[in-house]
């Protein structure tokens, strides 16, 4: 009996807890609907009324210290349709727009100066363009090609010291002669004396004035850019691939340039190689620089044409500095082969500023077989008027009085042997 009871009474206890679960639970579910009821009741009380006319909203500095209930919120006005007008319409309309400006008549707004297919009530209108915010701006004058039959090449330096880097872009060429028209363009460029790696860049058209949008970047040490000179050379290109030279550009490098006029567009007009006549032994092009501070002549052996050998046959120049008829220093360039070799080959000597009077570059070409010299194919000697007249006597005066410039020029080669 006693475990019958014990049992009722559980059961008992068991179905009081459940039907106290039920209860509370319907409870907060009732109270929760009512909760929401009221939530949508005062959503709906404090929607705002839409106006019938509308505009704009302008922006206000003043702040509001209303709450967020508070903002009134507004539809967008609907777009209205410009009625179709026909031309013969608008062109009448302008023409008396135009006349009441001109006797003074009544003028509209800017705004309502620019038509569009849609407008936003008598606002703004929609679907127009300004032309002067897309004005584009004319072709400058330097850009406009030479006048005479030069060839003319666009070009910009920018030198960038944190990375020591020197960026060339190669922009454009122009007054190609007609012969060249229908060839492909191509230029290389090379960093002068000691790069002797070129970079070359094709035309992205033919024609007379081929495009071509291409950067260079050379790696050059901030010291070493002021010594340097860009050279720029214009090649031509058949159907048979067969290159002919158009002519050349020798920009030298100043850091003052480099520094005020970074990535500023430079044009220079192209020097054309048949604008001094070959020689009977061949010509060679030099370079010279002078430095008083340092004490330093620079001697700059660019490149030779016209020799008389093979197209195999290796020239090497030898660059001796005199003193009165005395050899003080004797330097040979790096071996080249051709009748039109280049060298590129940078050579320094020491010179006192008071020996400049009494001094003299004595240049020989020389045949090279096996690295040994076999014969001298000419020799030019420049220096002051005591050893040299004519190109050569110019050609060390311009080098003493620009010395932040290496001056170049071309020699004629002449017979004769240097004093050893």
């Amino acid at each position: 009996m006693d475990l019958v009871a014990a049992i009722t009474g559980g059961v008992s206890a068991g179905l009081l807890l459940l039907l106290l679960l039920t209860v509370s639970a319907y409870l907060l579910w009732a109270k929760r609907k009512r909760w929401r009821q009221k939530r949508k009741q005062e959503a709906i009380l404090t929607m705002p009324v839409v106006p019938t006319r509308t505009s704009p909203i302008g922006l206000s500095t003043q702040t509001s210290r209303q709450s967020l209930r508070a903002i009134p919120f507004f539809l967008p006005p609907r777009f209205k349709s410009r009625p179709h007008v026909r031309l013969e319409e608008e062109e009448e309309d302008d023409e008396g727009e135009r006349a009441e400006e001109h006797h003074g008549g009544p003028t509209r707004h800017p705004r309502q100066a620019h038509r569009g297919s849609l407008t936003v009530g008598t606002a703004f209108p929609l679907g127009c363009l300004r032309a002067d915010l897309y004005h584009i701006p004319e072709e400058p004058g330097e850009w406009a090609p030479p006048s005479g039959g030069d060839v003319r090449l666009w070009f910009a330096v920018e030198y960038q010291q944190e990375r020591e880097q020197l960026v060339v872009s190669l922009l454009r060429a122009a007054n190609l002669p007609p012969r060249y028209h229908a060839n492909a363009t191509l230029a290389r460029l090379q960093l002068l004396p000691d790069d002797r790696r070129h970079r070359q860049a094709k035309a992205r058209g033919k024609g007379r004035d081929p495009k071509f949008n291409d950067s260079f970047v050379f790696q050059v040490s901030r010291s070493a850019v002021e010594e340097c000179t860009l050279s720029l050379t214009l090649l031509s290109v058949d159907r048979l691939r067969k290159h002919q030279r158009i002519g050349r550009v020798l920009h030298p490098l100043r850091w003052p340039e480099l520094r005020d006029g970074a990535g500023r567009v430079l044009w220079r007009d192209l020097e054309a190689d048949t604008d001094q006549l070959y020689s009977k032994h061949g010509d060679i092009q030099v370079s010279l620089n002078y430095n008083a501070q340092l004490q330093r002549l620079t001697v700059v052996v660019l490149r030779a044409r016209g020799l008389p050998i093979p197209p195999e046959s290796g020239v090497s120049v030898q660059v001796c500095l005199q003193l009165h008829t005395q050899v003080v220093r004797t330097k040979r360039s790096a071996l080249a082969r051709g009748s039109e070799p280049t060298f590129n080959e940078k050579l320094t000597f020491k010179l006192l500023p008071q020996q400049l009077d009494d001094a003299s570059l004595s240049l020989e070409v020389q045949r090279l077989n096996t690295s040994k010299p076999e014969g001298s194919l000419g020799l030019v000697v420049i220096g002051p008027f005591m050893y040299a007249r004519g190109r050569e006597l110019e050609h060390w005066t311009d080098m003493v009085s620009k010395p932040q410039e290496l001056v170049r020029h071309w020699h004629g080669l002449g017979t004769g042997r240097t004093t050893q």
